[in-house]
């Protein structure tokens, strides 16, 4: 009974804060520690093999809605086999940013072999807009 009582406090904290007991709220969002990994996976995707040209950055945003932190937006192009490229760079990006990163958001767009940009769905990363889903698409 008393667990159940406490539950019931707790959410009703909880919902009154806007906070949820996961932890999802615009500022409990998880990034990388530190400011080493902006250049970092910067230079993960800038390394990696078929990657021919990259103007990804990781930049400061704030949407309006509630989400205000890092972006990872951008571009590459690759040549080759694209899937192949852009998943080893998605992996490549994922290890940088780790599994728990969903305060990390990505916008990356793929050029491959002198092709219109498509964004990263359309490589199998479709609802993949965070590092932490990143993570799971990859690993």
């Amino acid at each position: 009974m008393r667990g159940l009582l406490a539950l019931t406090i707790a959410l009703a904290v909880g919902a009154l804060s806007g906070c949820s007991l996961f932890g999802l709220g615009g500022e409990d969002r998880q990034v990388p520690q530190g400011d080493a990994w902006r250049t970092e996976v910067v230079e993960a995707i800038e390394g990696t093999p078929g990657v021919t040209s990259s103007s990804v950055v990781v930049q400061e945003s704030d949407n309006g809605a509630g989400y205000s932190g890092p972006l990872l937006y951008g571009s590459i192009k690759v040549e080759g086999d694209a899937q192949a490229v852009v998943d080893d760079a998605m992996l490549r990006v994922s290890e940088v940013l780790g599994q728990e990163s969903d305060g990390v958001r990505l916008n990356i767009y793929v050029s491959a072999d002198g092709g219109p940009a498509d964004k990263l769905r359309q490589y199998g990363y479709d609802g993949v807009s965070d590092g932490a889903a990143l993570w799971e698409a990859t690993h």
